[in-house]
């Protein structure tokens, strides 16, 4: 006799580090506070951890959102570079990079909240993340102020 089981499409298979696991609304939290390089991360970390089946999904959201970073910010300082964008400009400039940073956070954020809604259901533990974000926002900006103003941008 076979034994057939049902399994959800989106249940979370929690993996070891299920007890650092944390709200994605924390992460989410972090782009504003710490940067993509403390928000991104953590948003992959926390998948691993709720056991997300997205995650591979997610991951690749996170190259994108780097590459597509890094690009943008290249274009923009090459631009500036061969003198085609005056100072006035530079600010306005800088929008589109902050707003392709706030879209991919946010859809990490909407990948990630559904899998946790149902870890969280199951009786997962989760941890509070305001401890992470507190630090990311005071060392994030000493570890970025030690780089050069492409790669702190970049990771900003």
């Amino acid at each position: 006799m076979t034994t057939t089981t049902y399994r959800l499409a989106d249940e979370p298979s929690p993996q070891g580090l299920v007890r650092w696991a944390v709200d994605p609304l924390w992460p989410f939290f972090a782009i504003m506070f710490g940067g993509a390089f403390v928000s991104w991360p953590w948003f992959l970390v926390n998948a691993f951890a709720v056991g997300s089946p997205t995650r591979r999904r997610e991951a690749i959201t996170v190259a994108i959102g780097f590459l597509g970073s890094f690009v943008a910010l290249a274009v923009l300082f090459k631009l500036d570079g061969l003198g085609l964008i005056s100072a006035r400009v530079v600010p306005y400039a800088w929008l589109p990079i902050l707003v392709w940073k706030l879209a991919v956070t946010y859809w990490l954020y909407t990948l990630q909240a559904r899998t946790f809604e149902l870890f969280r259901h199951f009786g997962g533990s989760v941890r509070n993340g305001l401890p992470v974000l507190i630090a990311g926002f005071f060392l994030g900006p000493k570890l970025l102020e030690s780089l050069p103003d492409f790669w702190a941008l970049w990771l900003q």
